[in-house]
């Protein structure tokens, strides 16, 4: 843990190589246990979540041009961001080659292979928005990760990004090892946890300076996340080969059946001539109307837009 920033992260840290195996079989895991029903599902549920980023950004008078998405998942939330600013040109970066063919497939993004702690020379000052939505928590070198993506921004560009409340994500690892003195195993490569006020000085000191910052969904805090000591909110124990398990075994039962974007967004509240009715209802299903400040350590997210100004010179890296 870092006494400065009381940021702390997994040591010994998961390589390159780890952390890609790591995330394809988390990829090919969820793709099973969800179905291609849910899977639909959880596609439209992004779309909606783009279209609300999208109103706060015009709301602030913002208008993406190019934008970049690292770790884009299906690609749905930055369709939703287009579907708000048709002339937005999107590219997506990610490990797992079956995860772009996917974004280029359904949405035509241009596609980079690639982790995020690598820096990439073709998009340097080249975006006005970068989005890194539940990445932030998976990099080995977060310092890096995050000096890369203030050099990949225009000036005056922004980041958002989605991470887990590192006090609640940490807990049940906290737990494992205290009062069973076991070792635990990791959630899909959590291998960062925040603290609050911590991430926050750190992104100034990148200079990325807050815009919009704060913790929501407090469902877990209700039931102890990060206040209760109960066997319940233990961790699992460490298992071995899992990945392995699933990236040698599971693959080739990955559901076969594909799905076209027109299916997905065939909703009656998606209509290009009434962006508004779109807005409202995918505002009514996803509108946090309980928040609270990162630095309180409370809430299972934290939601940030940063806007790039100036780096500061009293510089935290992890990893010395």
């Amino acid at each position: 843990m870092c006494e400065k920033c009381h940021h702390i992260q997994l040591d010994p840290m998961l390589t390159d190589a780890e952390t890609a195996k790591g995330c394809y079989a988390y990829y090919i895991e969820e793709s099973l246990r969800t179905g291609i029903k849910e899977q639909k599902r959880n596609h439209i549920r992004n779309f909606r979540r783009g279209v609300v980023f999208g109103y706060r950004l015009k709301k602030l008078g913002i208008t993406p041009h190019h934008l970049l998405e690292i770790g884009p998942g299906s690609g749905y939330f930055s369709a939703g961001l287009q579907f708000i600013f048709p002339g937005c040109e999107i590219t997506a970066m990610d490990i797992n080659s079956d995860i772009l063919a996917f974004n280029k497939r359904h949405h035509s993004f241009r596609t980079i292979q690639e982790v995020p702690d690598n820096f990439v020379d073709e998009c340097f000052g080249k975006f006005d928005l970068v989005i890194a939505r539940d990445i932030l928590e998976h990099v080995s070198d977060i310092s890096k990760v995050l000096s890369n993506l203030e050099k990949y921004l225009k000036p005056g560009g922004y980041l958002h990004f989605i991470t887990p409340v590192g006090h609640e994500d940490v807990w049940k690892h906290y737990l494992t090892s205290k009062f069973a003195n076991s070792t635990s195993e990791l959630l899909i490569n959590h291998v960062n946890y925040f603290d609050g006020e911590g991430l926050k000085n750190l992104l100034i000191q990148n200079g990325l300076h807050p815009v919009s910052y704060y913790a929501f969904d407090f469902k877990t805090t209700l039931k102890g996340v990060g206040w209760k000591k109960h066997k319940k909110l233990f961790s699992p124990a460490a298992g071995k080969n899992k990945a392995d398990f699933f990236i040698n075994q599971k693959v080739h039962e990955l559901p076969q059946a594909e799905f076209s974007k027109e299916e997905i967004l065939d909703q009656w509240y998606i209509r290009k001539n009434a962006k508004r009715i779109t807005h409202l209802y995918s505002l009514y299903q996803h509108f946090s109307v309980f928040r609270s400040s990162p630095g309180n350590n409370i809430g299972n997210e934290i939601y940030g837009l940063f806007k790039k100004i100036n780096k500061s010179s009293d510089f935290c890296n992890f990893k010395d």
